[in-house]
């Protein structure tokens, strides 16, 4: 009798199909060039599998997420990549309208001189040392010196000029969009438990809110900065999903000088960006040493810049590097597949991953 049970228990386990592997999407922030170097690699990595991949999960930080929400909402990134490369009439090109409307410069200038004002009249109150200034001025000075309204409006128009909806629980893929709470120090994630329900658009504004830079993104009476703030690509919110291979991709890496100029003469802003990429760069790799041993049945690959990648030097949140880092996404995800990446290619060409 214990025999018989055996032999129909194995030939259940046998006849059992095969469980689909899950595959996971992770992108990073990085600002505009990040954004467009993303576009790019998932172009490429496209024309690679000869059509739009579809992962199961697709986790967007920053300017991640507007990557991110576009392609799991169905857009292929090969339609966002020529829209954007031949500069055409579309919802989708991602022009500097895009983000600064036209009154932002007028709005910035006003926030600005508020900033001096204040600042210059504290400081004659109570002396000259800058953080007791700063501290006497806080609920006088300006939360930051952008709008996001623009970005917000971009994702809405954008997903409804392809017919596709501005709501998680629409898409037939999950899409998680982390952001930060900023009076609770948490991290939250769109698209999830409680916040299933914010739409899409203002989702991708909240995770994009980069402090000092833009205004904190207010949605149902909380705000919320950039999800890159303590993180880097969130690819555990990917692990976490139940992905069997999770595919990074980080296009903010610290810059090597090549040419002789360095950085702390290139002044503050440069020395900031700097910063801001090896802060990004050991916050990943401290996440993703940590994920492996957290999720010894994940399979992690990464994909980055070179550190001497000229096409993504200069300004993340500029427009002038945007088309140079958008192509050289698209090479460097090719030159990639064809060596690091060889092993993570192997895996997706006999899956069902091709629409």
């Amino acid at each position: 009798m214990n025999m018989m049970r055996l032999v129909d228990r194995a030939r259940g386990l046998w006849s059992r199909p095969a469980r689909h592997p899950r595959y996971a999407l992770a992108l990073a922030g990085g600002g505009i060039i990040g954004g467009m170097y993303e576009v790019g690699a998932l172009a490429a990595l496209e024309e690679r599998l000869g059509g739009p991949c579809a992962f199961d999960v697709y986790v967007g930080c920053s300017a991640g997420s507007v990557v991110a929400a576009l392609v799991a909402s169905g857009i292929p990134a090969a339609d966002i990549y020529r829209v954007l490369d031949q500069d055409l009439d579309d919802p989708l090109n991602f022009r500097r309208g895009t983000l600064f409307a036209v009154d932002a410069w007028r709005r910035a200038w006003s926030r600005f001189g508020r900033l001096v004002w204040v600042l210059g009249k504290h400081s004659l109150r109570g002396g000259m040392c800058i953080p007791d200034v700063l501290a006497r001025a806080e609920r006088e000075l300006p939360a930051g010196f952008f709008s996001l309204a623009s970005l917000e409006r971009f994702m809405r128009v954008g997903l409804a000029s392809r017919g596709h909806p501005n709501a998680f629980g629409e898409l037939s893929r999950t899409l998680l969009v982390p952001a930060v709470d900023l009076d609770t120090a948490e991290r939250v994630v769109f698209g999830a438990g409680a916040l299933r329900d914010v739409p899409i658009s203002e989702a991708v504004a909240a995770s994009s809110a980069i402090p000092g830079f833009f205004d904190p993104y207010r949605i149902g009476g909380r705000d919320y900065v950039d999800g890159g703030v303590g993180f880097c690509g969130h690819a555990d919110l990917a692990a976490e999903a139940g992905a069997d291979v999770v595919f990074v991709v980080n296009p903010l890496v610290p810059t090597v000088v090549t040419d002789g100029l360095t950085l702390g003469a290139r002044g503050v802003y440069t020395i900031l960006e700097q910063a801001g990429r090896i802060y990004s760069q050991n916050l990943l790799t401290l996440g993703l040493a940590t994920l492996a041993a957290r999720f010894p049945g994940t399979r992690f690959f990464v994909l980055q810049p070179p550190r001497s990648a000229a096409a993504l030097f200069g300004p993340s949140m500029g427009f002038e590097a945007s088309r140079a880092a958008l192509r050289f996404g698209y090479a460097s995800m090719r030159e990639w597949l064809t060596a690091q990446g060889a092993p993570f290619l192997a895996r997706l060409l006999p899956a069902p991953l091709r629409v």
